[in-house]
């Protein structure tokens, strides 16, 4: 069974990454993010989350075709119940902002529930992340969220201090709005090569696809990202003694 959900994520990831070439529309880009893990009990941790998706559009003025600079701002806390080491509850709030000017900026706000189940795999870790999702808007419009993502060191057995490890992962996005002309709207998918420092959490580096699937029409828009993630612990605002 481990292996088939690791053969599930290598395929779906191939597929996002070799279908660049079959889109609509293919953006490239960067999105430099940050994950901070917060100690409050033995049972809660918070959580913030926090990144800048920089990519390249095409646009038209003045009959004259060019490129602009799309950009979106997302700052996600959250609250962290830990039921056990291989499952955890979380419910968070989401701000997201987009476009390159005050005058064109859109805002989207987002509160969810997720769980949370983790389970070795192929000498690696595996992640299950069911998430419930609500838009706050004029008419609460519900999603359901699911990603699952492996991890594994390439020195030993378990990951230490100074290795590299692999991760990836596939997030499928679900809308349960009522009417809704796609019940698929997008997919994500990553893959790349991370290191654990001493002091300062874990650093990766790697190609994040984002695909959206168009409601009207067959098409599809493509980001292609290359994401920089850092994920930070309570150990870097208390050095050793």
């Amino acid at each position: 069974m481990q292996g088939r959900y690791l053969l599930l994520l290598v395929g779906l990831l191939g597929k996002s990454l070799v279908s660049l070439g079959q889109q609509n529309a293919n953006l490239p880009g960067f999105i430099p993010s940050v994950f901070y893990r917060g100690h409050i009990s033995n049972r809660f941790d918070y959580n913030i989350f926090a990144s800048t998706t920089i990519a390249q559009a095409k646009s038209t003025a003045d009959g004259k075709a060019g490129r602009v600079r799309e950009s979106e701002i997302y700052l996600q806390p959250s609250l962290v119940y830990k039921y056990s080491k291989e499952l955890n509850m979380t419910a968070g709030y989401t701000f997201i902002r987009t476009g390159n000017f005050p005058a064109s900026a859109e805002t989207e706000q987002q509160v969810w529930q997720q769980i949370i189940f983790e389970h070795g795999a192929l000498r690696g870790a595996m992640l299950h992340r069911f998430r419930m999702v609500e838009n706050i808007n004029a008419n609460v419009s519900p999603s359901i969220n699911y990603q699952f993502a492996f991890e594994k060191p390439l020195q030993g057995r378990m990951l230490e201090e100074g290795e590299f490890y692999f991760t990836c992962f596939n997030e499928s996005f679900i809308n349960l709005s009522p009417g809704a002309s796609r019940i698929y709207p997008a997919n994500w998918s990553f893959a790349g090569i991370g290191y654990m420092t001493s002091r300062a959490g874990k650093l990766e580096v790697g190609p994040l696809v984002q695909t959206t699937f168009h409601n009207q029409t067959e098409g599809r828009t493509t980001l292609y990202l290359l994401q920089i993630l850092w994920t930070a612990d309570l150990k870097i605002l208390h050095p050793k003694r």
